[in-house]
């Protein structure tokens, strides 16, 4: 894509970044991780939780660039389902593809139903392909969410600590357990249920994605099964050139 807009591929994660930073400044990373039962909101989680807002954000900004893909087909699908002739073969579209390869086929004397089948199986890894990063980036939600527990309890560790004094004072050990232990324990697992919430929603946008994708392969699949049920010599297991839908345009 020459233009810079929603769908470029560069747009997605710079608006997840912008986003997560205002939010980090305005303190809503803060407000956050206090919703979820933070009494405290440590420096490192605080970062952590921005990334991984950053990550949610970039992940669903990219998931959703298919929904005009997805409406383009149903759309073409549902006006071959209606009538084939109403399919260009020039189309950049499912059916169009398959009209072309199908017309390609029949003027070889080739079987068009394994080039059928072939551009099927090309188009569901296609679509495997299509979102490889996006699975990439919903797996690392709550990686990111383990990275920012550990980054907490380690700095609890070190507060803890740091509040003990040499003598073993049992008053000491309670005060420091109140002040430095139980609240960045809160902390710590604060980050990770953000995460694991967050990936939960990528994951059910994702799924909901590639339902829809699964969909239109098997739409267009069936507008063509039913078309060279229809075909002359279909049940002598021939392929015939189609005569109503023209190359043209």
């Amino acid at each position: 894509m020459s233009r810079f807009d929603w769908r470029h591929s560069g747009f997605a994660p710079l608006v997840g970044l912008l986003v997560s930073a205002v939010l980090l400044m305005t303190g809503m990373v803060r407000q956050l991780l206090q919703f979820v039962g933070a009494t405290t909101a440590p420096g490192a989680a605080e970062l952590v939780v921005t990334l991984i807002i950053a990550v949610f954000l970039t992940t669903v900004l990219r998931i959703v660039r298919a929904v005009p893909d997805i409406r383009k087909e149903s759309v073409a699908t549902a006006r071959a389902s209606a009538s084939v002739q109403a399919v260009r073969p020039s189309d950049d579209t499912l059916v169009g593809r398959r009209l072309r390869l199908f017309k390609e086929a029949a003027e070889a004397g080739g079987d068009a139903e394994a080039v059928l089948s072939a551009r099927s199986a090309l188009d569901d890894t296609e679509m495997v392909n299509k979102h490889h990063i996006d699975h990439a980036l919903i797996w690392a939600l709550p990686v990111f969410g383990f990275i920012g527990t550990a980054l907490t309890m380690a700095t609890m560790v070190g507060s803890f600590g740091n509040a003990l004094d040499n003598r073993g004072d049992p008053g000491v050990l309670i005060t420091a357990l109140k002040q430095h232990v139980l609240p960045e324990l809160a902390s710590a697992f604060g980050v990770t249920m953000i995460a694991l919430f967050l990936s939960v929603l990528a994951f059910g946008a994702m799924a909901l994605i590639e339902r829809a994708e699964r969909a239109s392969v098997a739409a267009a699949d069936e507008v063509f099964l039913v078309y060279l049920a229809r075909l002359p010599g279909a049940s002598k297991g021939g392929s015939s050139a189609p005569a109503g839908p023209s190359c043209a345009g």
